[in-house]
């Protein structure tokens, strides 16, 4: 949920499937990823299917979802969208960088900024040593160019 209101959930067909997203975002960046698997730059992706246990340093076991995983022939990564960037997600995903060695990428539509961007930015580091990155304006660098197959 976003700081400022409710993000309204989106029910769209994407590769011959119906899904509900949580968010336009996470619609677009679905259609992306359809758009890399029809040109074979990856094998299939799939949305929020890994339910990955994360341990705490107080010993406590709890859970983050990816929003995406992304399949190649001989790996997989997993990537995840965001609108408000929340402390508790950051640091869900520095566990998950650090207990796992699998690429982790984190998109954001539009480059945020104040204390969200702080939050980012402490993990460009840590995602790139697992082979991940930080996608800072999706809007323009990626939906932009593929605005003719979204149906907004």
């Amino acid at each position: 949920m976003a700081q400022w209101g409710r993000v309204k959930p989106i029910t769209a067909e994407v590769g011959g499937k119906t899904y509900t997203f949580r968010s336009k975002m996470e619609y677009k960046w679905a259609v992306w990823c359809q758009l890399r698997k029809e040109l074979g730059i990856i094998t299939d992706w799939l949305y929020e299917d890994e339910k990955v246990p994360i341990e705490y340093k107080t010993g406590r076991v709890d859970f983050y979802r990816p929003d995406f995983t992304i399949e190649y022939e001989d790996r997989f990564e997993f990537e995840e969208t965001k609108g408000w960037f929340q402390a508790k997600d950051k640091i869900k995903m520095r566990l998950f960088c650090e207990q796992y060695a699998n690429p982790l990428t984190l998109i954001f539509a539009k480059p945020p900024s104040g204390i969200q961007y702080r939050r980012a930015d402490g993990l460009v580091k840590l995602l790139e040593s697992n082979g991940g990155r930080v996608i800072w304006d999706a809007d323009k660098t990626i939906f932009k160019k593929i605005k003719y197959l979204l149906k907004e």
